[in-house]
């Protein structure tokens, strides 16, 4: 795992795994926004910081692990988030289980969000580097919040604007989905100099404007009918085979 500081007391881990960032707030009475995937990682993470709080920006696996590092810190996370975790609990364990089974690992449990403190969206509330606003963000999937740190100025994206990956449309969701979500964060950005991915490294304001621009001109597109090309990393093998998966949903194919 890779840590960057961002700020005096604003930490990015990115994750070797699929590059799934989290984001550290403070030190002692800190607050940490989604969590790394692998066990060593997640060893790490417990050295660097003591968390009171835990926020998960949303309910896919790889998002969900920092309780395993604090299992004693509050976890919050959006109303959508929860709901889908009581829906879904068991399938997304199973999707984690299924990973570490396929990576060689022993299967571990995941982490259960379902009683997590709701965050409402929109919402202010405090944090040890200053002020949060939480925005809803659907699209990627059906639940989602991104976090502003108003303070530091760093935008946590959740799983938009990602300069290694394109969009990916969750079932679910749809394209005007995202592109909502897309608007919500550009005003957002308004406030912030970097933006945190939920995989990829860390932007600045100027380069997420052009990746949102990317991703709002190939949504566009997916819901008017079309197939347009991929907004970064066309040759990629990963990114050709969302986009299949982008045309089922856009399409209903």
């Amino acid at each position: 795992m890779h840590l960057r500081q961002l700020a005096p007391e604003v930490w990015v881990g990115i994750s070797a795994a699929w590059q799934t960032t989290h984001t550290i707030c403070g030190r002692g009475g800190a607050l940490v926004i989604d969590g790394p995937i692998l066990p060593g990682e997640v060893a790490a993470l417990a050295m660097h910081a003591r968390p009171d709080v835990l926020i998960a920006t949303h309910a896919d696996w790889d998002h969900l692990l920092a309780p395993l590092a604090f299992p004693n810190a509050d976890r919050r996370a959006g109303r959508a988030t929860i709901a889908r975790l009581g829906d879904e609990h068991d399938q997304i364990a199973e999707e984690l289980a299924a990973w570490d089974r396929a990576h060689g690992g022993r299967p571990r449990g995941l982490p259960d969000w379902r009683l997590a403190t709701q965050l409402d969206a929109p919402a202010v509330c405090g944090s040890p580097v200053g002020p949060l606003q939480i925005f809803p963000t659907s699209g990627h999937t059906h639940d989602g919040i991104a976090v502003l740190l108003s303070g530091p100025e760093i935008l946590v994206a959740g799983d938009y604007l990602s300069p290694c990956e394109i969009p990916s449309v969750g079932p679910g969701a749809a394209c005007a989905d995202y592109l909502a979500s897309l608007g919500r964060l550009e005003h957002m950005m308004h406030q912030a100099r970097c933006v945190v991915p939920g995989h990829g490294w860390p932007i600045d304001a100027v380069r997420a404007r052009t990746v949102l621009a990317e991703d709002r001109r190939y949504l566009e597109a997916l819901a008017d009918g079309a197939a347009p090309p991929l907004p970064r990393h066309a040759a990629a093998a990963p990114q050709q085979a969302q986009h299949r998966a982008n045309l089922i949903v856009a399409t209903g194919a």
